[in-house]
């Protein structure tokens, strides 16, 4: 993303959830398989910069506001345009 593009942010607590729930069962099942777990991958949010300078922890980004998947995570909260990634968080 680069510093002048503007994305929409979205925060779902059932997204971040999800996203920890598929790595854990996804270990499990290696465990049971004999497949080395993936810890090269650790569920995250991110944080982002807004137009008017705040920090945002966000789920999900999208240049356009209508391809967010509101169906699924229907407890998002849109956090307005952001314009910057700045870091991961685990």
């Amino acid at each position: 993303m680069g510093s002048q593009e503007i994305y929409h942010a979205y925060f779902s607590q059932k997204q971040k959830e999800l996203r920890n729930f598929i790595h854990d069962q996804s270990n499990a099942i290696n465990g049971i398989l004999g497949i080395p777990k993936n810890n090269s991958y650790k569920p995250h949010t991110n944080i982002y910069l807004t137009t008017d300078g705040n920090e945002v922890e966000v789920t999900e980004v999208c240049k356009d506001p209508n391809t967010y998947n509101k169906k699924a995570f229907t407890d998002f909260v849109y956090l307005g345009q952001v314009t910057k990634w700045l870091r991961v968080k685990y």
